[in-house]
């Protein structure tokens, strides 16, 4: 039997297992290499590539600053810069599920007056308890968190990945997804709401090594055949300048939504003031809406949608000789389409609230006439039957007179 101690033999097995678990990283390390200029950062589920890029110069110094202005100026819904990160993942395919993998998340966050962009890469598959570990610790502490498309895309895919590793994925009390604010506000003037769109006619970048995002899930596949992550060197600068875009532009946005400022373009500033209203109707707001409304440069119909908007609000909380005044003003549009609402909500004001049948038949009398002109007949059988029914309701006026005066008599 050895003279060696149970304690030293197993001591022994320890260090081999140890020295035989170093020798696998290694080689894995040399076969699965981390993405150029990213490190390998220890986790308890094996080694993870992470790359990280500072961003400095004024446009982050700028987008900070509007972060910051929000909060010192106390409006509602301002965003502390220190507590938010912004989000963008590469993914195997869009169609989601569990057959979708995320194999790369970048998360910028803002440090000082420098932006910071850490990548976390799934080198393989097998990397993935790696990257969910890592990524559950960089959002615990975050207080806002920005994407694009995230709320239906990014973070539903990510939270299927942490299910299937019997994981909750955190969630931050703040989710500002720019999908919706981006469309509502640059969909009447662009041909696309596409990220690089923006980017390109908003922010004036012209990126010059990029990938396509089509190509990306090829891109991946393709290079975890040949296991080249050179391979992938458009798709990590992909990622990085939608996250810098992203925060800019999330800056941007969110300043014109607290009404620090607003958009220099006629068409972007009538349609912030229409996003404004449907997200907080205040006096505030519907006063800026109602200023622009009559924008001559906005197209036709976005002034028609204005115009319903303050319509509506107007009509819910009483102040329908207000709503009248626009209807008047509106009758003189260039555009059929905002005319005609108009002629429609002032007749039936004039009918229903003024009692004034004469002045809603007049009104409702000429537009008429404008449908037939244009050939509208669904437009010209409503009006005709709104006249009909004032008519009759004159006619019957005038027979009540006749006989109130036959009375007198």
């Amino acid at each position: 039997m050895s003279a060696r101690t149970f304690r030293e033999r197993f001591a022994s097995l320890a260090s081999d297992a140890e020295q035989r678990t170093a020798q696998r990283r290694v080689q894995e390390a040399d076969d699965w290499p981390a993405q150029p200029g990213g490190r390998f950062v220890e986790t308890p589920f094996g080694p993870l590539s992470v790359h990280q890029q500072v961003y400095s110069g004024p446009e982050v110094r700028s987008a900070r600053q509007r972060f910051a202005q929000s909060l010192t100026a106390g409006v509602e819904g301002s965003i502390d810069p220190a507590g938010l990160v912004v989000l963008d993942t590469e993914t195997t395919g869009l169609a989601g599920g569990t057959g979708t993998w995320v194999f790369l998340v970048g998360l910028g966050r803002f440090s000082g007056d420098d932006f910071v962009v850490r990548q976390l890469f799934m080198r393989h598959p097998g990397d993935e308890p790696a990257l969910i570990a890592t990524l559950a610790a960089e959002l615990a502490r975050v207080e806002t968190i920005i994407t694009y498309n995230g709320r239906s895309f990014d973070l539903p895919l990510i939270d299927t990945r942490f299910r299937m590793h019997g994981r909750a994925l955190p969630s931050p009390p703040l989710h500002l997804d720019l999908l919706s604010a981006s469309r509502a506000i640059w969909k009447h003037r662009l041909a696309s709401c596409a990220l690089g769109e923006i980017e390109r006619a908003v922010l004036g970048v012209e990126r010059e090594l990029d990938a396509p995002g089509w190509m990306i899930p090829q891109l991946y596949f393709g290079y975890l055949r040949s296991r080249n992550v050179e391979s992938l060197q458009a798709v990590f600068e992909h990622n990085r300048m939608d996250i810098v875009s992203l925060a800019r532009l999330a800056a941007l946005v969110h300043g014109w939504e607290c009404g620090l400022d607003a958009p220099s373009d006629a068409i972007d500033a009538l349609a912030l003031a229409l996003h404004r209203v449907r997200r907080t109707p205040n006096d505030e707001t519907l006063q800026v809406l109602h200023r622009l409304v009559r924008s001559a440069q906005a197209p036709a119909e976005l002034r028609l949608r204005a115009l319903r908007e303050l319509s509506t609000h107007y009509k819910r909380h009483r102040r329908d000789a207000v709503a009248a005044e626009l209807w008047q003003a509106a009758l003189r549009d260039p555009s059929r389409a905002v005319r005609l609402f108009a002629a429609e909500e002032l007749a039936k004001y004039l009918e229903h609230r003024e009692r004034d049948h004469a002045a809603a038949l007049a009104i409702a009398t000429a537009a008429a006439e404008g449908a037939r002109l244009a050939r509208d007949t669904v437009t010209l059988d409503a009006f005709r039957r709104r006249i009909a029914r004032l008519e009759r309701k004159l006619g019957h006026l005038d027979r009540t007179d006749t006989w109130a005066g036959e009375q007198r008599q």
